[in-house]
């Protein structure tokens, strides 16, 4: 996702990280050897990932029809993270990272633990940072101790303004009480006179929705929310494009060449993820990233093999991988149809204090 400098700006006034020496250090080792990995072509990888993605479960109560988790064409194994491996993952590397990305596929909600690792990501100071479908958090006392956890950003994703345009693709969605979740979280951060958790609703941008984003946007200034983002789809085949895909092309990644839906720019050999950012599924199997939906190209599992994080960061198929993105990435299946890198940021995202 790309985030403006005024936006990135106005989240660290809400946000809590404990600045180390460690982590600073570390920042630096990593972006820079990406720089010169990108500038020499050659992989060098100094220091560990400042932001890691965490599943918490890759189980979803909703059925859209474009993900995996919920349309039942995932081929792992379903499941949650337990809280002892959590814990144990931070121990391992916590001490470098900046943000927790705490989702992947599935509702994070799911999780019963899921209040315990924000609580204990917190502890460490690190930043936390989550995406809902916002079932779940059905009381005031829910919200409060949401509030209280320390979240730090917390994304709602809200496809339409009725239900009869959410549930298109929100396919088994209660419109309204999504809406009076989030209602209800922001009374709860104002009646406990905090800041966090940054509240942004996320817009899937479809030709059924394209005409409700005005409408959106006022709906984002009614409930007080931080920030409003249209995001462009993902889709698989060319029927899915046909349907879902929207007639405004500024708010779709692809084009459309009289046959097939194929993506805007060229796909370069580079992928800025493989230094910054991997995925940790809720199994313990370490994935490249978050388009990596069934753990295909996995460098091996935290928990069951007995490693730390930091042996797989730099173990061979980790590096055979991040050599095959930067000779031939078009080879890989998932980034064939990624939109990392491509000119065009897939996300527009308005600060709601601006509108």
């Amino acid at each position: 996702m790309v985030v403006p400098i005024k936006s990135l700006i106005r989240s660290l006034r809400i946000i809590n990280i404990d600045i180390t020496f460690k982590r600073i250090f570390n920042l630096v080792k990593i972006y820079s050897s990406l720089v010169l990995s990108k500038v020499f072509r050659k992989q060098i990888v100094w220091g560990y990932p400042p932001i890691l993605m965490i599943e918490p479960t890759n189980i979803c109560n909703l059925k859209c029809p474009m993900c995996p988790s919920g349309n039942g064409e995932m081929k792992r194994r379903m499941g949650h993270l337990n809280f002892e491996d959590f814990k144990k993952l931070l121990d391992d590397v916590g001490d470098y990272l900046l943000q927790i990305q705490l989702w992947n596929q599935g509702e994070p909600f799911l999780n019963k633990s899921f209040l315990d690792f924000v609580r204990y990501a917190n502890e460490k100071g690190i930043m936390t940072h989550t995406s809902t479908n916002g079932h779940f958090i059905r009381t005031d006392e829910d919200a409060e101790n949401l509030i209280k956890s320390g979240l730090d950003q917390l994304i709602f994703s809200m496809d339409g303004t009725s239900q009869e345009t959410y549930e298109k693709y929100r396919v088994g969605g209660d419109y309204q009480l999504v809406m009076d979740t989030l209602e209800r979280i922001a009374n709860a951060r104002e009646r406990l006179n905090s800041k966090k958790p940054l509240l942004e609703l996320q817009f899937l941008v479809f030709k059924h929705n394209q005409k409700e984003i005005d409408q959106m946007i006022s709906m984002s200034k009614k409930l007080n929310l931080n920030r409003i983002s249209f995001k462009t789809a993902q889709i698989y085949s060319n029927q899915q494009g046909k349907v879902f895909l929207p007639e405004d092309a500024a708010f779709s990644r692809y084009e459309h060449d009289g046959e097939n839906y194929k993506l805007k720019g060229d796909i370069k050999n580079w992928c800025k993820r493989l230094w910054l950012n991997p995925a940790v599924n809720w199994d313990g199997t370490v994935s490249p990233c978050c388009f990596d939906k069934d753990a295909d190209y996995t460098f091996a599992n935290i928990f069951t093999d007995n490693l730390e994080f930091k042996e797989i960061w730099k173990n061979e198929k980790y590096k055979a991988f991040r050599k095959r993105i930067m000779t031939d990435r078009k080879s890989v299946d998932m980034c064939a149809n990624c939109s990392e890198g491509l000119p065009d940021p897939y996300t527009k995202i308005i600060e709601v204090s601006d509108l």
